[in-house]
């Protein structure tokens, strides 16, 4: 357990960091970009994730399944995925540049001038999957601070390029998607070395078929969660006004509060689980994992949800105060996604990956449809609740199939309370209770929790260590 929270924060921190240089550089190219090349670029960016998702079939997360698996030849598995990732994303790629033209023009509506862009962003795409794929063995092999060092240097070499090319070159966009390419490549050859000993030129049939039954049928949930994002915006946009989108726009941006817990749990959560599923009280230890994850995920919606108020004054202005009631709001569905691989163990040990395109779809069909039915009476408030009813019924479905398949029962009681404590702090934060009280109830309200977590997580442990000492 404590292995699993050190690999957690230290895979957290080495993503999200990306995404912070990323916030930051935005003033540097909106100032010298032109509007049209940063539209441009965006179009270009948006087609990029449904153009990666066809060229790898997600076979990555088929072969993370067989990968502590009994049996099973890891060299040839690993060596199986790199050749398909390599072979479908090639061939891809061919199409794509002979019909560049086409989608530059016809589908995205962009001027030819921009084809060299589009082409880089298409070389991306093999160099993408192949990354990503290479990162993943590297987690599995649980290297940590090899794979954070990896990631930043692959940064630092990303951002050397872009800049470089943006702000003294003057070449425009074109210079970020060499740099997004120059950054992947680097990080294909430093994570394909750590990973050198299960690299061979060999490839196995049957382990490509295992992969692809694993993999294909999440494929449709991966664009349902696409889809919901993007339908959700259309819906908004038509219904809201843009000032109250604005407003929303900060909620949302706060929420991004989880985004180390989703990172760092994404990257560490898999290996444990494929790991370990075998083992002698594996229920017991993922019992106190999911509690102490929901526990902390506890711990920072309430104190971050009571102090929401402050926290928008100080990013923003009074004008934008409703922002943290729909923060608060926002918290529900944001945790409850965050559980959903732990929610999915059993069906992902299972291999019937069928379920989790299922549950993401329903999921989705009740956001969509509980945004047309509340968003003319309650306004913006129907956004976070529906994705907050989405995401339950996800989970819900999720965790029903996986309990079914005899793998894993978990203390959902800790995840009522987590609702419970968010709906309580969103009514605290409506009423015009002061900043010192709301302050203190959230000091007692955490600081029982973090009593809680360290007293209960693993009380024998603690006792057991104590009569040792005593006894010595």
């Amino acid at each position: 357990m404590k292995r699993f929270f050190k690999d957690f924060f230290i895979y957290g921190f080495a993503s999200i960091l990306g995404k912070v240089v990323a916030v930051f550089l935005m003033p540097i190219y909106t100032n010298i970009l032109t509007k049209e090349e940063y539209g441009a670029m965006a179009l270009i960016t948006a087609c990029q994730g449904v153009i990666g998702l066809v060229s790898n079939l997600n076979i990555h997360s088929g072969i993370a399944r067989d990968y502590h698996e009994k049996g099973i030849n890891r060299t040839q598995l690993v060596s199986t995925g790199i050749w398909s990732i390599l072979g479908i994303s090639s061939t891809i790629l061919v199409v794509m540049l002979m019909t560049s033209k086409f989608w530059l023009t016809n589908v995205l509506g962009l001027d030819s001038i921009y084809i060299i862009p589009f082409t880089l962003m298409l070389f991306t795409i093999p160099a993408a999957s192949l990354l990503s794929y290479f990162a993943i063995l590297t987690r599995f092999k649980k290297k940590p601070i090899l794979y954070s060092i990896g990631t930043i240097i692959q940064l630092l070499v990303q951002l050397t390029v872009s800049i470089t090319g943006v702000v003294f070159l003057r070449l425009g966009i074109l210079s970020i998607f060499a740099g997004t390419l120059c950054g992947e490549l680097f990080g294909i050859l430093y994570y394909s070395y750590i990973n050198r000993i299960n690299i061979a030129f060999t490839f196995n049939r049957e382990y490509l078929k295992r992969a692809l039954l694993f993999s294909i049928p999440t494929l449709p949930a991966i664009l349902a969660g696409w889809i919901d994002s993007s339908m959700g915006q259309i819906i908004i946009g038509k219904y809201i006004s843009t000032a109250e989108l604005g407003v929303y726009s900060i909620a949302l941006q706060l929420s991004s509060v989880f985004a180390f817990i989703s990172i760092g749990l994404n990257n560490v959560w898999q290996p444990y689980l494929y790991e370990n599923y075998q083992k002698e009280g594996f229920l017991k230890d993922i019992n106190k994992l999911y509690t102490a994850i929901v526990l902390i995920l506890t711990i920072i919606s309430v104190s971050v949800s009571l102090m929401s108020k402050e926290i928008v004054l100080l990013l923003s202005n009074s004008s934008y105060l409703e922002a943290s009631k729909y923060f608060t709001l926002l918290c529900i569905p944001m945790c409850v996604y965050l559980l959903f691989p732990v929610a999915t163990s059993g069906i992902s040990i299972s291999r019937d990956t069928k379920y989790i395109s299922i549950s993401y779809i329903v999921g989705s069909v009740i956001n969509i449809v509980f945004l047309f039915i509340m968003i003319k009476s309650i306004g913006i408030y129907s956004v976070p609740i529906a994705l907050g009813l989405s995401r339950i019924a996800t989970y819900s479905i999720s965790y029903y199939v996986s309990k079914k398949k005899g793998i894993i029962v978990l203390p959902n009681g800790v995840l009522v309370l987590l609702i419970a404590s968010i709906l309580a702090c969103f009514f605290i934060t409506k009423s015009n209770l002061g900043t010192i009280y709301r302050a203190a109830i959230a000091v007692l309200v955490c600081g029982i929790i973090a009593a809680y977590i360290v007293k209960s997580i693993n009380p024998k442990h603690f006792i057991t260590a104590r009569k040792k000492k005593v006894s010595t």
